[in-house]
């Protein structure tokens, strides 16, 4: 997963792009005995946390605070119908 923020420095309502490889995230889920479906959500909400500012590689309370944002906006996801529907 890579991120870009155009926060700084754009005059933009794109905030900014996440990236992700597919077959990296089907790898990763097998290996921690994910469906594909969750460990995308994950590194979805992982890239967007990115791109608005928060930084886990700063290390401490920087990255505790990402943590925390990242575990409360999965349990969110995992909630709405719409991933219920997904992960039948």
């Amino acid at each position: 997963m890579i991120s870009f923020s155009y926060q700084d420095g754009f005059e933009s309502e794109i905030l900014g792009d996440v990236i992700i490889s597919v077959e990296q995230a089907q790898k990763e889920a097998e290996a921690a005995g994910l469906p594909t479906y969750e460990r995308l959500a994950a590194l979805i909400i992982h890239g967007l946390l990115h791109v608005l500012g928060f930084d886990h590689e700063k290390g401490g309370a920087e990255a505790r605070r990402m943590r925390y944002k990242e575990k409360k906006l999965l349990d969110y996801v995992k909630e709405l119908p719409e991933y219920k529907e997904i992960a039948l």
